[in-house]
């Protein structure tokens, strides 16, 4: 296996490729590709960015959206209503913010990237958002938001996991509803790292109401850590064995 580095989108995205099926030059060609794609896509949907298309759009300057625009938000609209609205990127009211899903996203579109090149096996993680190619598992560790060196568990991912939360980055997750959080920490596993993505962040802002909705969908599983430390999961959430994690309630 090898690894790749790339910095965008505000986080760090790492690439783990297994070289074995691909010649080493379109290897290369192919990172190459997915980076490219993923700063193309920051370039897209950067708030910051005064010239992007998100920025125009906000402003009211876009009359006729690009088709990865409409995509995005599609795919918010739908986190939305699966999420009973504790993922809302409308929630200001004045603009379009999808940045609790467009990582994801841009995640997956890198991987599919790399598939296109004939990558066989590969991971990518986005800041804590992994997506993988079928036909293989990845044991990951997911770190305990109250203690750096304690997980919460080890968990097997077959196709995409996202955490969001705030003991990182701060209070950067606002609950659209008016509450308070309910999680520091949340993690989402399923088969659509862009849904993964924005659910993860709605968990964050819905704690057990949350959860029960995603005890009720086949496609994903899901825990996370409360503000008092307490740890809930759905029902067919299984840890792998870790020495030193928490007790599991």
């Amino acid at each position: 296996m090898i690894s790749f580095i790339h910095q965008s989108m505000g986080t760090v995205f790492s690439f783990l490729v297994d070289e074995s099926d691909v010649d080493l030059e379109v290897l290369e060609s192919a990172v190459d590709a997915a980076r490219t794609d993923i700063d193309l896509q920051d370039a897209r949907f950067s708030l910051w960015r005064q010239e992007s298309e998100i920025s125009q759009f906000n402003r009211g300057e876009v009359d006729d959206p690009s088709d990865l625009f409409l995509e995005v938000m599609s795919l918010s609209e739908t986190a939305r209503d699966l999420s009973a609205g504790y993922f809302d990127p409308w929630a200001l009211g004045v603009r379009f913010d999808p940045t609790g899903i467009v990582k994801g996203w841009a995640a997956h579109r890198a991987l599919s990237v790399l598939e296109s090149y004939g990558v066989k096996n590969a991971l990518i993680n986005a800041g804590g958002d992994i997506c993988v190619l079928p036909g293989r598992s990845y044991d990951i560790g997911i770190r305990h938001p109250n203690d750096p060196s304690a997980l919460c568990g080890v968990v097997e991912v077959t196709a995409a996991c996202a955490t969001s939360g705030v003991y990182e980055r701060g209070q950067h997750i606002v609950n659209p509803k008016g509450r308070e959080l309910r999680a520091v920490s949340a993690t989402v596993l399923g088969g659509d790292l862009s849904i993964a993505d924005a659910l993860a962040t709605a968990l964050v802002a819905g704690g057990v109401e949350v959860l029960r909705l995603l005890d009720s969908m086949d496609d994903f599983e899901a825990f996370f850590i409360s503000t008092d430390g307490s740890l809930f999961r759905t029902v067919n959430l299984r840890f792998k064995d870790v020495a030193g994690s928490p007790p599991l309630n």
